[in-house]
C-alpha cells in the first residue's frame, strides 16, 4: 500500500468518526485545520485561523477550560483531553472532544498539535441513558413495597422511600454502610441465609420471616443484580398476625385470672356487638352464669355502669383500632365497684377489625389504699429525691467555688472581681436551692433569722430581673416601717424566686408582674384572733388557673406543664416553708386574668436585726507548710481542694478511695491533714477517718458531705474529726489548717 492510499483510508477513517486534526506554531499565531473542522465549524477551507479565532468556536465555560489548557501546554507542555460544548459560523450547538500535546525541540515548545472529535450522537446516547436511569430510579424509590440494593460487600447501595419507612432508617444512614453492621439481628437468620446463596448461585428466592427489632413480618424476594442482589420486601405483618392473634389470645384468656369477654364484629356500632366469648373472671364479676352473658352486648351489660370517659368515647377508639383504657363503676350489694378495663380491637380479614377483646380487673380495694397511701408516698419520694442529688449537686458546687475562689490570685484584679462576683451569686444561689430542697424533705433543719423583708426584696430585685424577660415589666412595691420577720434566707429566696418564674411562665406575651410587701390584719386559716401579717405577695397578670386547680397547685408533684417542664414541688414547697415559718400562703386567681399568690409571715416577738459590718479578716497562712492528703472519688472535687490547700501553703497529695488513701498513708512521712469526701464507693469516708484517727492520731482529719452535720455525728469516733459543709470553699480550709479551730460547721 502506497503513501496515498494510506492517507486516503486514514481520512476515510477520521470522517466515519468525525474527527478531525489541528495544528499550531508557536510564534505564528496561526492555526491549521484538515477539512473535517471546517466543515464541522462551516468555515471554509483556506480561510486564515488565529488562535483566539480557533478559540471563540467554544461556549463560555468550554473555551475558559480549553484556553487554561493550552496556556498549560505553552508553559509546561502539558497535554489534555477534554470533552467541550462548540458553536459552528452557523449557530450549531454540539459537544466535541479536543485532544492536545506539545511539540518539542530542545526541550522548548514550538509547536502544539491534536485532534477534534465530533461526540454529539455519543453524548446523546449517554443523556438519554441518563434519562433512563433517572425514571427507574424515581419508578424505584417511589414504589409502595421496600426496595434495596447491596453491593458485593454486602453495603447498601440504593434504598428507597418505602424501604426507609419500613425499616425505620434513612438511606444517608444505610447508602454506604453493611447490612450485617447496621441489622446485626439478622445474622444467622434466614434473611443472611437467603441472601448469600442468592448472591453465590445467581437464582431468585423469596421467603417470610419475622423480625424481632422492627417487631414485624416481611415477605422478601430476593433476586440477583450485577453488582450484588436486589431485596424486594413488604411488611405482612396484619395478614399474619390476623387468624394467629384470635386463635392464640382466646386460649391465653380462658387461663386468666383478668375478666375477659370477646367481642364479635357485626353490622351496626361496637357497642351493638355481641359478647361471643366470656372467660370465668369475667362471669364472676358480672355475677351471672355464662350462658346468660353470652350474645349481649356491649351495650347492654355496662347498663346502670358509669363509664370513665364514656361508652362513646371506647367505640370510636376501637372503631380507630386503638387501644383504649377506661373505668367502669357501678354499685353492688351496697358498695361501689370500680372495674379498670382494657379494650383491644384485634384485626379482620377486611379493612378495619374484626374482633375486640375487653380485659376487666376489680381495683375496688386497690383503689381505696392507693388513695390513702397517696400522700404519705409522694412526700416520702420527695425525701428520697432531696437525698439522692444533694451529693453530686453538691459535687458541682464544690468545683465551681473553689475554682472562683482561685480566681482571686489573678493577675487582673478587673477580671478577677467579675468573675469571682458572678460566679460565686451563682454558686451560693444553687446552694439555697439545695438547701431549701433537703429542708422540705425533711434532710436539713431551716435557720430562721430576724430579716428586713423590704431590705431583703431590696437585694434580690436585680437578681430576679435577669430572669425575667424585657416584654414583662416588673413593678415593686414596699411600704415603709414594715416591721421584722423570722425567715430562713436561702428558702424565702429560693420560694420567691419560684413564684417569679411561674409567673413569667404564665404571661405569654407582654405582660406585668407586681411584687408587693405590706401589711395585713386578718386571722390565721387554722383559726385563732385576728393579728397582723407580713405579706408578701407575686401577682400577674398572665393566663390564671381555674378554680377547680387552686387546691391541688399546692399538691406534690401537681403540674401543668409538660412532661420535663416542671417537677410539681413549687408551690408545695413554698407552703411548706411558710407552715414551718408559722404562717400560711393564699391564692387568688381567675382563669384568663391572672394569678395572684401571697406569703403571709408572723411578726418577729423580736426584732435581733445588725448592721452588717465589714467581714473579719482572713486567718493568716499558717507559717509551717503542712503536708495533706485530699481523698475524693470525684477528680474534679479533688484538685479543686488540692489547689486551695496548695494556695494555703500545703503540699498535697490526692487519692481517689479508701484503698488509694492507706497506700499513701503508709508510704509518707510527716503527714499533718487529710480531707475526705463521705460518700465513696468501697470504703466510705466514715469508715476510713475512724480507722485512720487511731492508727495516726497525729493527722487531723476532716470530712466533707452535703448532708447536714447532724447525721454524721451520730456516728461513734468522730468526736475529734471537723466536719466540712459542701461545697467547701478557702475559708473554711483556711481555718481548718489552723490548729486553734478545732471544728468548723
Amino acid at each position: 500500500m502506497d503513501q496515498h492510499d494510506e492517507l486516503r483510508l486514514l481520512r476515510g477513517a477520521c470522517a466515519a468518526g468525525q474527527t478531525g486534526a489541528w495544528y499550531y506554531r508557536v510564534g505564528e499565531d496561526r492555526v491549521e485545520w484538515t477539512p473535517l473542522l471546517h466543515d464541522l465549524f462551516a468555515v471554509p477551507v483556506g480561510t486564515e485561523l488565529g488562535l483566539d479565532f480557533a478559540l471563540s468556536f467554544y461556549v463560555e465555560k468550554s473555551r475558559q477550560a480549553v484556553t487554561e489548557a493550552v496556556n498549560a501546554c505553552l508553559a509546561n507542555g502539558a497535554s489534555w483531553n477534554l470533552d467541550v460544548q462548540c458553536r459552528s459560523m452557523t449557530g450549531r450547538l454540539f459537544w466535541a472532544r479536543t485532544i492536545g500535546e506539545a511539540i518539542l525541540q530542545d526541550g522548548r515548545v514550538v509547536a502544539l498539535q491534536g485532534a477534534f472529535q465530533d461526540i454529539s450522537r455519543e453524548r446523546a446516547a449517554i443523556d438519554e441513558q441518563m434519562r433512563a436511569q433517572a425514571e427507574l430510579s424515581f419508578v424505584m424509590r417511589t414504589m409502595t413495597d421496600g426496595f434495596f440494593l447491596l453491593d458485593r460487600s454486602w453495603q447498601f447501595t440504593f434504598v428507597n422511600v418505602a424501604a426507609e419507612q419500613m425499616l425505620r432508617r434513612p438511606p444517608t444512614e444505610l447508602v454506604g454502610q453493611c447490612i450485617w453492621e447496621e441489622f446485626p439481628e439478622s445474622r444467622g437468620t434466614i434473611f443472611e441465609r437467603t441472601y448469600r446463596t442468592v448472591s453465590e448461585t445467581g437464582h431468585s428466592e423469596s421467603f417470610q420471616a419475622y423480625f424481632a427489632p422492627l417487631e414485624s413480618w416481611f415477605h422478601v424476594t430476593v433476586h440477583p443484580a450485577q453488582t450484588g442482589i436486589a431485596v424486594h420486601f413488604r411488611n405482612v405483618t396484619r395478614e399474619v398476625s390476623e387468624q394467629r392473634d384470635l386463635r392464640l389470645f382466646r386460649t391465653a384468656i380462658d387461663a386468666m385470672t383478668t375478666g375477659a369477654v370477646m367481642l364479635e364484629r357485626r353490622e351496626g356500632a361496637i357497642d351493638f356487638w355481641p359478647i361471643m366469648y366470656a372467660n370465668a373472671a369475667a362471669i364472676a364479676l358480672q355475677d351471672q352464669d355464662g350462658q346468660q352473658l353470652l350474645g349481649k352486648t356491649l351495650k347492654e351489660v355496662m347498663q346502670e355502669t358509669d363509664c370513665i370517659p364514656s361508652i362513646d368515647h371506647v367505640r370510636d377508639r376501637l372503631a380507630a383500632q386503638q387501644l383504649c383504657q377506661f373505668e367502669a363503676r357501678h354499685h353492688r350489694s351496697g358498695r361501689q365497684e370500680i372495674l379498670e378495663c382494657v379494650a383491644v380491637p384485634l384485626a379482620g380479614e377486611h379493612d378495619g377489625h374484626g374482633h375486640a377483646v375487653v380485659l376487666i380487673n376489680d381495683v375496688t380495694e386497690q383503689r381505696h389504699s392507693a388513695e390513702e397511701r397517696q400522700r404519705s408516698e409522694r412526700l416520702a419520694l420527695i425525701g428520697q429525691m432531696a437525698g439522692g442529688v444533694s451529693h453530686d449537686f453538691n459535687n458541682l458546687l464544690a468545683v465551681i467555688l473553689g475554682n472562683v475562689e482561685l480566681l482571686e490570685l489573678t493577675a487582673d484584679p478587673d477580671e478577677a472581681r467579675i468573675l469571682i462576683s458572678e460566679a460565686r451569686d451563682a454558686v451560693m444561689r444553687g446552694k439555697s436551692l439545695n438547701d431549701s430542697l433537703l429542708a422540705f424533705a425533711g434532710k436539713s433543719k431551716l435557720t430562721p433569722q430576724t430579716a428586713d423583708l423590704g431590705r431583703f426584696l431590696q437585694s434580690w430585685a436585680p437578681f430576679v430581673r435577669r430572669a425575667i424577660p424585657s416584654r414583662i415589666k416588673i413593678e415593686l412595691e414596699v411600704e415603709t416601717a414594715v416591721p421584722p420577720v423570722l425567715i430562713d434566707a436561702a428558702m424565702a429566696e429560693s420560694c420567691l424566686l419560684n413564684l417569679a418564674l411561674n409567673a413569667r411562665d404564665a404571661i405569654e406575651g407582654s405582660g406585668t408582674i407586681r411584687i408587693m410587701l405590706g401589711v395585713i390584719h386578718r386571722a390565721h386559716p387554722n383559726g385563732g384572733a385576728t393579728q397582723a401579717w407580713v405579706c408578701l405577695s407575686v401577682a400577674d397578670t398572665g393566663s390564671g388557673i381555674p378554680e377547680h386547680l387552686h387546691e391541688q397547685v399546692f399538691q406534690p408533684f401537681f403540674t401543668t406543664r409538660s412532661p420535663g417542664q416542671g417537677s410539681g414541688l413549687g408551690l408545695s414547697r413554698v407552703r411548706g416553708y411558710l407552715e414551718q415559718m408559722g404562717g400560711f400562703v393564699t391564692l387568688s386567681s381567675t382563669a384568663g386574668k391572672g394569678t395572684t399568690i401571697s406569703m403571709l409571715f408572723p411578726i418577729a416577738p423580736v426584732d435581733t436585726r445588725h448592721v452588717e459590718g465589714d467581714a473579719p479578716a482572713a486567718a493568716a497562712i499558717p507559717e509551717k507548710k503542712r503536708k495533706a492528703l485530699v481523698v475524693d472519688d470525684t477528680p474534679a472535687v479533688a484538685r479543686v481542694i488540692a489547689r486551695m490547700l496548695n494556695s494555703l501553703g500545703c503540699d498535697t497529695l490526692i487519692a481517689a478511695n479508701g484503698r488509694e488513701a492507706r497506700d499513701i498513708i503508709n508510704r509518707e512521712s510527716g503527714l499533718d491533714l487529710l480531707i475526705s469526701d463521705v460518700v465513696m464507693p468501697g470504703e466510705s469516708g466514715l469508715d476510713l477517718a475512724c480507722a485512720i484517727s487511731k492508727t495516726h492520731p497525729g493527722i487531723r482529719i476532716a470530712l466533707m458531705s452535703g448532708y447536714n452535720q447532724e447525721k454524721l455525728s451520730a456516728n461513734e469516733g468522730l468526736a475529734n474529726i471537723v466536719f466540712l459543709a459542701k461545697p467547701v470553699s478557702r475559708a473554711q480550709l483556711e481555718t481548718f489548717i489552723s490548729p486553734t479551730r478545732p471544728s468548723i460547721s
